[in-house]
């Protein structure tokens, strides 16, 4: 008895010493900027490290659009309570459609003089092998594909804002991932349990997002458009509730990722932080195609850090949205 109990205090001490790392060790925007004038979207806005991420754009100043495909009025009044900002609005997005992406961005560029934060902030987990209408896999294709599309429909308005900004919300998962190959990017995880199979998934998307960071720094550097990936930490927000929702399975993976979450993970408004030093801090401007933790430079996962492969991706993803030849970066 006394030897379990030993084993418990000692569990504990651990588990007290890692949180108190944790947030020793957390990164934290210090970015002394005004944002009054200035505009920034972000996708997913509604609720989470978007809800913060917005939030926080909205008390500098900054004229926010909240883009999700959940009702975000409350949301949006609840900013301008919060901020006295009323330069907040929000439109409807469903990034898991290429014409929903297609109609959004030509209502920002119809509507928008000037767009000087992009956040991909939107994230889904758990829909296993369900497709969208455009047979794409749906978590693919909101984490991953929706973005690609929306940041190539948005960058002629976001070329003609003088140093803008375009931020990833990427994962630490994107170092496990099963994409082996091009064709994986649109392929379901090999792995039979459901669980896994979500999770391998979201990593995928993940590791994409790096990868479309990569890509478009590349390929906008010469328009001073600073564009990189960040990872918020593991943070207290339902995604793992919606994977269990949408398999219908609630395992002991569930039980063991909750209890560390809730236990050692950071809030949404911490987990905001690296996205947010991104967007807006003095020190990132000229720093592109970097994968950001903790508000500093951590290593690319290999894939990510492969030129050749990386091309292939981007070049597949280019066919799997359908983009016409002018609507390519050149």
């Amino acid at each position: 008895m006394s030897c379990l109990i030993s084993i418990a205090f000692y569990v504990l001490l651990a588990g007290i010493l890692l949180k108190i790392y944790s947030k020793l060790s957390m990164g934290w925007c210090r970015a002394e900027v005004c944002l009054v004038g200035k505009t920034a979207l972000v996708t997913g806005g509604n609720s989470g490290i978007g809800y913060e991420t917005a939030l926080h754009l909205a008390s500098r100043g900054c004229r926010v659009i909240i883009a999700d495909v959940v009702d975000s009025e409350s949301s949006r009044k609840q900013i301008v309570e919060e901020t006295g900002n009323d330069n907040i609005i929000y439109k409807w997005i469903d990034l898991g459609s290429l014409l929903s992406t297609r109609k959004f961005a030509e209502d920002i560029i119809k509507t928008e003089p000037r767009l000087d934060i992009l956040i991909n902030n939107a994230g889904v987990a758990g829909f296993a092998e369900i497709c969208s209408d455009d047979g794409i896999l749906m978590d693919m294709h909101i984490n991953h594909f929706g973005s690609f599309l929306l940041t190539h429909l948005l960058v002629d308005i976001l070329k003609k804002t003088p140093k803008s900004r375009i931020v990833f919300v990427s994962s630490i998962g994107a170092f496990l991932h099963q994409v082996n190959t091009v064709e994986d990017i649109n392929r379901p995880a090999r792995f039979s349990h459901k669980t896994f199979k979500s999770l391998l998934q979201y990593n995928n998307s993940k590791l994409c997002n790096i990868i479309s960071a990569r890509g478009f720094a590349k390929r906008l550097s010469k328009h001073s458009i600073t564009v990189n990936a960040a990872y918020p930490g593991i943070v207290c927000t339902p995604i793992f509730t919606s994977i269990r929702n949408r398999i219908g399975e609630s395992t002991w993976v569930f039980k063991m990722i909750n209890i560390f979450t809730w236990s050692f993970g950071k809030s949404a408004k911490e987990g905001a932080q690296t996205t947010l030093h991104c967007a807006i801090d003095k020190s990132v401007e000229g720093i592109s195609g970097k994968f950001f933790l903790d508000c500093k430079v951590f290593k690319l996962p290999p894939k990510a850090a492969d030129d050749d492969f990386s091309e292939a991706v981007w070049t597949e993803s280019e066919k799997i949205v359908k983009l016409s030849q002018e609507e390519k970066i050149q």
